[in-house]
């Protein structure tokens, strides 16, 4: 892609008002994701609980701390990838299913954020 692509695929995506809100609010929901499992972590020097499952003998496994700061690169991840979709779905005039990717994308964020909160509550007891 050239400069132009570049500056042409982002003068769309401003004109379309509604989408981009839904991009802020994406952006949005991962900024909240990634303050609240960052702020929420402690340091220890023990190993915490990091990771549930019904599988296995175990169902709680342990894991050093730094684990959990994989957390927040997750929503930045998340955020990054859900954004560059849309945008592009939104150029190849794919505007609904643009939509959909960003409502999956926040949804996606909300049940990771329950997710990441239970093992975090668990961890840090």
């Amino acid at each position: 892609m050239t400069k132009e692509d570049i500056k042409l695929s982002i003068k769309r995506v401003f004109t379309d008002r509604p989408f981009l809100v839904l991009i802020a609010a994406l952006v949005m929901t991962g900024l909240v994701f990634c303050l609240v499992t960052g702020l929420g972590l402690q340091i220890r020097d023990v190993q915490v609980y990091s990771r549930y499952t019904s599988f296995g003998e175990a169902h709680f496994y342990k894991s050093p701390w730094q684990y959990l700061a994989l957390f927040p690169v997750f929503g930045i991840i998340v955020t990054g990838l859900h954004v560059a979709i849309m945008v592009k779905l939104h150029n190849l005039e794919r505007r609904q299913s643009a939509i959909l990717v960003g409502f999956a994308g926040i949804t996606l964020l909300f049940i990771a954020l329950f997710y990441a909160s239970f093992v975090m509550r668990l961890a840090f007891r």
